[in-house]
Formats: structure tokens, C-alpha cells, sequence
């Protein structure tokens, strides 16, 4: 199950119950399983035995007494499944139960000690007992056999510590060192027109700008012509032909 965040609020650890809760419960689980392949095996078929005044068949019995001992181990399943351990950046959330439900809802500030309390079972399952002080020392509240107890510890008080940093730093009006938000990245507009861009024109050589006109080696010969025919329009008339 998931917990509701408020505003601003995120979650910095959730935990559970460690395995030592399920120890017993599996226990069941097991002898229950043990019945099971018993009447499936027929080892009990066509035994009959007295069970609360009455005369009823093994088989019956076994399953019966079976089922009783699964629910333990699923309630458990469905308890640790429906059960929320967490510390958010503003209070410290509790929840447990199925049918009756118990919540408690702790803001930081409110909390004066947390403490760890861990037996020779519980160490070897790396679990523990956590106890939050509130308000007074005669206010406590527990959170029995959860694992990662020194993290959740460590957790909580970290958080008060950077709660009280943040009061302390508004009530200075000094903003604390928190990262920039994200500025959204627009295209730079200049305060002039942009001119059109037109691509660059490709340069021709005479002979492409002028495919039928003559170049290079005839070039010579025809202006040699031209000259030549230029100083015969120019030259006196000779009666004689000389």
C-alpha cells in the first residue's frame, strides 16, 4: 500500500518487517504442507478417528487442521503487505492492520529521541524494535521487528536535523544552497532583422556564359585578323596598286 505525499513532500525510506516474524508462521506452513501430501498420498485412506464426539475419516481431520495452520503465515503475508514504515521529509508515517487499522501521523519537529532496541533473536535476523520519544518521555511509540533499524533511525533524525536547518535559515532570510530549477530553452531573438540568406551563386567561366564564341587558341588568330583587316581600312589609296 502506498502512501498518500502531501505537497512538497517525498518519501527518504520505507521499511518492513524483518524475517523473524515469518519464522513461526513458516513453522505452520510447513506441517500444514506435511498433511497435504499426506492425504494426497492416501497414507490415511480408510482411517477413522474420534474428533469432537464424532467418528470422521483422517483425511478430513488432516486437511481441516491443515488450512487453520496457512492462516497465520497469510495473515502475516497480507499484514506486511497492507503495513506503510515510512519517514517522509515532514513527519513520520505508521500504519498497521488489516481489519482494525492504526495510524500514526508524527510531524518531525514533534519527535525528541529515537531509540533501538534489539535482542539476541532479533540480531541474528538483523532486526530490531525502534522507539520514537514524542512530545514528552512518557510518549513513545513503537515499531516492532523491522529490518534496516539503524537506517530508519539514522533517517528520521537526519531529516529533523535538515528540517531545523531550513526554519532557521527562513527565519535569517537566508535561502539555502538548493539547485536552480530547469529554465526552459527558448531560440535567442536579436533586436534586428535578420537578413534572408540566399545561397551562394556558383561562378561561370566565359566559354559556360558563352558556349558559341570562340576561346583560347582561336582567340589569337581571330584578333590577329581584326588588326589586320582594321589597318587595310586605314591604309591611303594607291592608284598603281603599290
Amino acid at each position: 500500500m502506498s502512501l498518500v505525499l502531501r505537497p512538497d513532500e517525498f518519501v527518504k525510506i520505507e521499511v518492513h518487517f524483518s524475517y523473524k516474524v515469518f519464522v513461526f508462521p513458516m513453522l505452520l506452513m510447513s506441517i500444514a504442507i506435511l498433511m497435504f501430501l499426506a492425504v494426497i498420498s492416501g497414507a490415511a485412506d480408510g482411517i477413522s478417528v474420534h474428533w469432537l464426539g464424532h467418528i470422521v475419516k483422517l483425511t478430513t481431520v488432516l486437511v481441516s487442521i491443515g488450512v487453520c495452520l496457512l492462516i497465520p503465515y497469510i495473515y502475516k503475508r497480507i499484514d506486511n503487505r497492507l503495513k506503510i514504515y515510512a519517514v517522509t521529509n515532514q513527519r513520520v508515517y505508521i500504519r498497521r492492520g488489516i481489519i482494525n487499522i492504526r495510524e500514526k501521523d508524527i510531524p518531525l519537529p514533534k519527535i525528541n529521541d529515537v531509540q533501538i532496541f534489539q535482542t539476541f533473536v532479533q540480531r541474528i535476523f538483523a532486526a530490531a524494535d525502534v522507539v520514537i520519544q514524542v512530545g514528552n518521555d512518557e510518549s513513545r511509540i513503537y515499531v516492532d521487528d523491522i529490518n534496516r533499524p539503524r537506517e530508519f533511525r539514522d533517517t528520521i533524525l537526519s531529516a529533523i536535523y535538515e528540517m531545523k536547518k531550513i526554519e532557521d535559515m527562513h527565519k535569517q532570510n537566508v535561502v539555502p544552497d538548493l539547485p536552480p530549477p530547469p529554465q526552459p530553452s527558448y531560440p535567442s531573438q536579436s533586436p534586428y532583422p535578420q537578413q534572408p540568406h540566399y545561397p551562394p551563386q556558383q561562378q561561370y567561366s566565359p566559354q559556360q556564359q558563352y558556349p558559341n564564341q570562340n576561346y583560347g587558341s582561336n582567340y589569337g588568330s581571330s584578333y590577329q585578323d581584326n588588326y589586320n583587316s582594321d589597318n587595310n581600312y586605314h591604309k591611303p589609296y594607291d592608284p598603281d596598286g603599290f
